[in-house]
């Protein structure tokens, strides 16, 4: 894993805080709170090439000079260097509306699902920027799509040929290479561009640990030494075409990938002397075509239509042997993605209580997956309800948006979409229709009271989207739980309110707090039922996904990014981050209070960085929280636990064209226990206790990069 030498890395939520003393000290420095660390001036420091861009209070514009210290080597390098930004590279749900991240380039968002925002930026050279522009509310006819901050990435209009090869490896303590290649090449003239890139990763690896079942009264059931081998290969290859065509201008973007892992795992057990075999092989094949065509329209209004198209093939073949017992599982999913969206920005309109944009649209979106899935168990074939299921999702979504700045420092975004959508079900587990509609109200407000100080309040409701795999069987040999798909089944809805305040200072340093709080309907949760199988005559007890209720979540993030030159330290940069997570919902077993499945109430980070400019030299050192998570099923309980994971970087760049990377993760011992109940969980007497422990990874990497 490479880390950024200024990213500030969120990690897994642990039993221990940062420091308090660097907490207040960075805290205090930030909000000027210590009068011995008064700041001079608040406003963010761009250059005079930057300041003649900026036309809107409401942006903040940072030109290619500002980041010349740093020496990025991509635009997303320059992104991360930002103050106060931090980078959003989206959601993966399904369709486009709501899914966008807080990046945006030339101004508009890329039109590809798959080829992610991170990898988009990462193949932008530093050399082809002109300047990057910080958006709030709306400035210049940008569909912020809710997000209090946006970044827009303007490149130069004519950078030529440029391009860069990337080699390196990991190496992990037990001895194993993992090796890595990366191209890419890109063209831009005469309003062209033209670029391509390849990726191949391969690699092998390995895991150690033990496990120790118990039963109630406490006698050891099972003592094993557990050893895992696996191997894993990945490529992907991108293309993306851009220019005129047909009085507008078309970007095309195209992308094919493979990923392929093999894994063996083996339990030597002690207590009982035996074995148990754990094999797998699971591959997946991707392809994307997105295009976008945008056009001016009479009267200052543009029109842009995006269009895209996803193909997915994967395949899983995994066996499990035990003294006791043998299975298998064979399967094979298809699934596609089929999206239209339409939409029309119009020119600002100029009133007495300040200006109005528009722009409305809508999006129609085809969502399909067929899945076909065999069991086996002791040598029979095994049939559950949704072990062969074909999903369909037919959804529309529309809106229309209005920002009225009402000054050059306040400015109200109001959002109103409808969606709607058909869920058509059929298989071994049934057939069912469900047909849904949401309305999702918006409205953000940005405040900017004087420069360096920004408050954004926003309240909306989401409607989140149905996994799939809940119309699906499922099957855990190991424990005998069964699970079967529900076609009957609801998304969560969520109304949000939030309030963010951002604190930029000392020209890179920047401080934000943001608290949100949730009310969630239509929760998903598993419960049990029992009924008889197809070709069965004996009932059998399933678990089963259904709506069963509401809950509340409270969120409080805080940042801090901290220069260190006040202080002597020339090119340092402290940062922290700290998150607090609570909620409760009420369980729909024991019909007690308790916090969300996988919630972790604690996240923290910390890095300390330094840019040494005459040296060429840049490094890092951080840590960040280990995990504590609970995870509540209808007939198990779950935990999982690890200590923090400490991380350290350099770079040195002998030129502006070669760059020598390293990086060195100390990942931490890992725990997980798990509970099984003979029937409801809580109701129901203990089978037994396990205890799954998992030494952690030491992992080097290096890798050098070459500009042309």
């Amino acid at each position: 894993m490479v880390f950024n030498p200024v990213e500030v890395r969120p990690g897994r939520s642990g039993r221990r805080g940062p420091p308090l003393a660097a907490w207040a000290f960075g805290i205090a420095a930030a909000v000027g709170g210590d009068p011995a660390f008064a700041l001079d001036d608040d406003t963010p420091q761009t250059t005079t090439a930057a300041a003649e861009t900026a036309t809107d209070g409401r942006i903040t514009p940072y030109a290619a000079d500002f980041f010349t210290e740093f020496r990025p080597v991509t635009a997303l390098d320059m992104i991360y260097r930002i103050p106060g930004f931090q980078f959003d590279g989206g959601t993966s749900a399904r369709g486009m509306a709501g899914t966008a991240g807080n990046v945006l380039i030339d101004g508009e968002r890329p039109p590809t699902r798959s080829d992610t925002l991170y990898s988009i930026l990462a193949r932008i050279p530093a050399s082809q920027v002109l300047r990057i522009e910080l958006v709030r509310g709306g400035a210049g006819g940008i569909d912020m799509q809710g997000k209090a901050v946006v970044a827009n990435v303007i490149r130069k209009p004519d950078a030529g040929v440029s391009g860069a090869v990337s080699v390196g490896t990991n190496l992990v303590n037990t001895g194993d290479l993992q090796p890595n290649l990366y191209l890419q090449v890109q063209q831009q003239r005469g309003g062209r561009s033209l670029e391509g890139s390849l990726q191949l990763y391969h690699g092998p690896g390995a895991q150690n640990g033990y496990r120790i079942r118990t039963a109630p009264d406490g006698t050891v059931l099972l003592r094993a030494l557990s050893t895992g081998d696996y191997l894993f290969d990945q490529a992907e290859a991108t293309g993306v075409y851009e220019g005129p065509l047909a009085g507008g201008r078309l970007r095309a973007n195209g992308l094919v990938s493979y990923n392929g892992s093999d894994y063996a795992f083996t339990d030597l057990l002690v207590i009982p002397f035996g074995r148990e075999d754990s094999v797998s092989r699971d591959e997946q094949w991707k392809g994307e075509m997105a295009l976008r065509w945008t056009r001016s329209l009479p009267r200052g209004a543009t029109l842009e239509l995006v269009s895209s198209q996803q193909l997915i093939h994967a395949t899983s073949d995994g066996r499990y042997d035990t003294p006791d017992f043998t299975s298998q599982s064979l399967s094979g999913e298809d699934k596609g993605e089929s999206i239209v969206n339409g939409s029309v920005k119009f020119a600002a309109l100029n009133t007495p209580i300040g200006a109005w944009t528009f722009e409305t649209g809508s999006e129609a979106a085809l969502n399909w997956v067929e899945s076909d899935t065999a069991y086996r168990f002791n040598d029979s074939p095994l049939l559950l309800p949704g072990d062969d299921t074909r999903v369909e999702e037919l959804r529309s979504e529309s809106f229309i948006t209005g920002v009225w700045a009402a000054r050059p420092n306040l400015s109200l975004e109001t959002t109103l979409r409808y969606e709607a959508s058909r869920i058509t079900a059929t298989g071994s587990a049934g057939e069912g229709e469900t047909t849904l509609s949401f309305l999702k109200p918006r409205l953000n407000l940005g405040w900017t009271p004087k420069p360096g100080h920004q408050w954004n309040f926003k309240a909306e409701r989401n409607a989140e989207q149905l996994s799939f795999g809940a119309f699906q069987a499922s099957a855990s040999f190991s424990t005998g739980v069964f699970g079967r798909g529900n076609p009957d089944i609801r998304p969560a809805q969520a109304w949000l309110a939030q309030a963010r305040y951002e604190h930029v200072y000392d020209k890179r340093g920047a401080f934000t707090a943001e608290l949100t709080h949730e009310w969630i309907d239509d929760v998903l949760g598993a419960v049990i039922v029992t009924e008889i199988p197809p070709g069965e005559t004996d009932p059998v007890t399933f678990t089963i996904t259904r709506n069963v209720g509401d809950a509340t979540r409270d969120t409080l993030k805080l940042t801090n990014r901290l220069p260190l030159d006040r202080f002597g330290w020339t090119g340092g940069m402290f940062n922290a981050s700290a998150t607090w997570r609570r909620s409760q919902t009420r369980d729909p077993i024991t019909f007690e209070d308790r916090r969300l499945s996988n919630e972790q109430p604690f996240l923290w980070s910390l890095s300390l960085s330094r840019n040494l400019t005459a040296q060429r030299v840049s490094w890092t050192l951080g840590a960040s929280s280990g995990g504590d998570a609970r995870s509540y099923g209808a007939r198990t309980l779950s935990a999982y636990r690890s200590d923090p994971m400490v991380y350290g970087s350099f770079t040195y760049q002998p030129d502006d064209r070669l760059s020598l990377s390293g990086d060195l993760t100390v990942g931490q011992p890992s725990e997980s226990r798990f509970r099984l109940f003979d029937g409801a969980r809580g109701s129901s007497p203990v089978t037994y206790d396990e205890v799954n422990f998992s030494q952690g990874q030491i992992q080097a990497s290096v890798s050098l990069r070459r500009s042309f």
